[in-house]
Formats: structure tokens, C-alpha cells, sequence
């Protein structure tokens, strides 16, 4: 049995991943299993086995929950963890104690699930997660990424945004979120870095709802907290490092107003899936 198995899904940017594996690797002797989105070239491949043999490479690509779902039931069925790392491959594990303070943590507060303190350059990767948690909060989202994808699909309509936004942010100050800097119990958290007890993986069939491809799935972990009286924890004692948004810049080689629309209608498969979850009051 291992106490710790890492599950890091990889898509693509093969340099991000090895980054992440060599930093969970330095610090400790670990299980880590990597996911891959069906991207994986075999040059890359034994580059990863220098970290792990541990590696599935899907047929396909199945988004976020979903391969993330295969990992950790993999990593569950071989090594029956104390506690699942489930990280993106932009992670770098940065704390020298990581898992020491994981099982501190532990022991203190029984947690479900646990979010980390998650450092950006530029601090617009947050925990506790900024998360919708109402029905009304939901469908105000739906409605505004409706009209976003009326706006990015329309060259017109485009092109009128684009100057108002180049505008608006040239008189516009940079607002930077920051990290809670005190622990905080059973509030949302962001899904690059999440930790799962064998408290959690034991109640459900998938770690992850099953049924997103991605974006929002913060959102349906948290609905899990309150429908079934989980526990989820932050602790900004723990802290790892989040290159946010390099995979999918990657993918679209910086296109952004492919990206904005692949994005948009990823989020509203979401939304909707979750709004009507909550409109039906339903167990996921």
C-alpha cells in the first residue's frame, strides 16, 4: 500500500509534465501515475518512464473528469493510497514538506478533500475557489456565456469587443486575486491541485462527476461537500505552484479567439449540466 499515489493528467506539453514529475520526484520516492489525453508520441513516452512506468494512454481525449477518473481508479486498484494528488501537469509541487504537512493536516481535520495554497506569477489562481453555489448564480453564468458565444462567432460583433475591450483595459487597473492566507473548512477549490482522502474515493465511483469534458468541475465537487456533509480544507500552509493556462494556450498555439470559443461552449455544457443537478436536487 502506498500512503501518497500522484495522478498528473497530461495533454500535449510534454515539458510542463516533466517539470511537475521531477519536481514530486525530487522530493520524494513516489507513486505517481500519468494520464495521457491521447497526445502521447513514443519519444515522449520514455521520457516520462524515467519518472514512473505507470502511464495510460487513452485512445482519445476524454477532457478533465473523465481521464482524471481512469487515473485515480488505476492508482485506487493497484496501490489502495491513504491520499490521492490529483494535479495538473502545470503543477510544480514547490513545499520541501509536502505530504508531511498533507498528513498533519489529516489527522487534525479528517478532510474529504484538500486544496493547497497555489502560487501564480501573477496570483489569479485562487483557494478557496470563487464558485458558483446557487441555482441563480448558475444561470446567470449560462446566460452571459451565451452571449459571449453570440459575440465570439459573429466577426462584427467581434471586432466591436475587441476595441472596447482594448479600451476599457487601457484605463483599467490589474485586480489580483490572492490565496486565503488563513485556513478555511468546507469551502470550494480550485481543480489544478486537489488532495483526497481514502475517506472520499470510498464513497463514490468516480473521484471526479463523470460527466463533464471541462471547466466548472470545481463546481460539482462542491455541490458533493454540501449534499453529502463532506469536508473539504484549505490550507495555505501547503503550497505548490500553478503555471495556469499553458496546456491550453498550448493546444490552440495561442489563437485566441478559437480558444475563447472552444472555451465558452466547454463551459456551457457545464453550466447547464450542473443548473439542472440543482434545479432537480439531484445525488451525484
Amino acid at each position: 500500500m502506498a500512503k501518497f499515489v500522484y495522478v498528473v493528467l497530461h495533454y500535449k506539453n510534454i515539458d510542463d509534465t516533466l517539470e511537475c514529475l521531477q519536481s514530486i520526484q525530487e522530493k520524494y520516492d513516489a507513486k505517481i501515475v500519468v494520464v495521457d489525453n491521447a497526445t502521447l508520441q513514443t519519444k515522449e513516452k520514455k521520457q516520462l518512464m524515467i519518472y514512473t512506468n505507470d502511464i495510460i494512454e487513452l485512445e482519445e481525449n476524454k477532457g478533465f473528469a473523465k481521464a482524471n477518473n481512469i487515473g485515480c481508479q488505476y492508482a485506487i486498484e493497484k496501490y489502495k493510497p491513504d491520499f490521492l494528488v490529483v494535479i495538473n501537469n502545470d503543477i510544480i509541487v514547490t513545499d520541501s514538506e509536502f505530504e508531511e504537512k498533507i498528513t498533519k493536516c489529516y489527522q487534525k481535520n479528517k478532510f474529504d478533500m484538500l486544496g493547497p495554497k497555489i502560487n501564480t506569477n501573477d496570483g489569479d489562481s485562487v483557494n478557496p475557489f470563487n464558485a458558483y453555489t446557487t441555482i441563480e448564480q448558475v444561470d446567470m453564468a449560462r446566460k452571459k456565456t451565451i452571449r459571449n458565444i453570440k459575440m465570439l462567432t459573429n466577426p462584427i460583433k467581434r471586432n466591436l469587443f475587441n476595441i472596447y475591450h482594448t479600451i476599457k483595459y487601457l484605463f483599467k487597473k490589474d485586480i489580483h486575486l490572492k490565496n486565503g492566507s488563513q485556513p478555511m473548512k468546507n469551502v470550494p477549490l480550485h481543480g489544478c491541485a486537489i488532495i483526497f482522502s481514502k475517506k472520499y474515493y470510498q464513497k463514490y465511483s468516480n473521484v471526479f462527476y463523470n460527466e463533464t469534458f471541462l471547466y466548472h468541475e470545481e463546481e460539482f465537487l462542491y455541490y458533493r461537500v454540501m449534499k453529502d456533509n463532506l469536508v473539504s480544507y484549505y490550507d495555505p500552509n501547503i503550497e505548490c505552484f500553478h503555471k495556469e493556462g499553458s496546456s491550453l494556450n498550448f493546444s490552440y498555439n495561442n489563437d485566441r479567439c478559437k480558444r475563447e470559443i472552444f472555451r465558452n461552449q466547454e463551459i456551457l455544457k457545464s453550466l447547464n449540466l450542473l443548473y439542472d443537478i440543482m434545479k432537480d436536487n439531484k445525488k451525484i
